[in-house]
């Protein structure tokens, strides 16, 4: 795929799972909503080495904390922290299917809630345990369908590139 038509891709994505991640849920499953800019971040490190998702995933970060009112600087340490440790696992998850690279990204997932759930804690914030940790079943449970439905979104848009002069 050229740089150009995956970085579209790129913004596109992370567009639409900060939509995601803002659309406003009833309280019966709002604690249930998946971490959709995590788990994008996550594809993008792990399927594209070209493309500068470091610095991506922290303006997107920081997009969030001002949207969230949250200290400045905590989903960006986040997010950056997921893609550092997407990108260093990369070689292992590509070489496991994709159950077993789900079971190896939940503790990616863990660590973010964690130091979301953490941070807030420090900044005196009072956190719902269930509100906090509940995104990660829901994520880990969500994240092959993710990332067979961008994978497949990449593949497309790369076929419609090489048929289209």
């Amino acid at each position: 795929m050229s740089r150009g038509g995956s970085f579209f891709m790129l913004v596109v994505s992370l567009a639409a799972a900060l939509v995601l991640q803002l659309v406003e849920l009833p309280d019966a499953v709002a604690a249930l909503r998946p971490l959709w800019l995590a788990m994008t971040l996550g594809y993008w490190a792990l399927s594209s080495t070209s493309q500068p998702i470091l610095p991506l995933a922290w303006l997107t970060g920081l997009c969030c904390d001002v949207l969230y009112d949250a200290p400045l600087g905590q989903h960006a340490l986040g997010l950056v922290t997921v893609v550092y440790a997407v990108r260093k696992l990369r070689g292992t998850l590509i070489v496991f299917p994709l159950w077993q690279a789900t079971l190896l990204l939940a503790p990616v997932w863990a660590l973010y809630v964690f130091l979301m759930f953490w941070i807030d804690g420090l900044s005196d914030h009072p956190a719902d345990l269930a509100a906090r940790w509940l995104p990660l079943l829901t994520t880990t449970l969500l994240w092959p369908l993710a990332a067979t439905l961008l994978s497949g979104l990449s593949a497309r848009r790369s076929h419609r590139r090489a048929v289209l002069p």
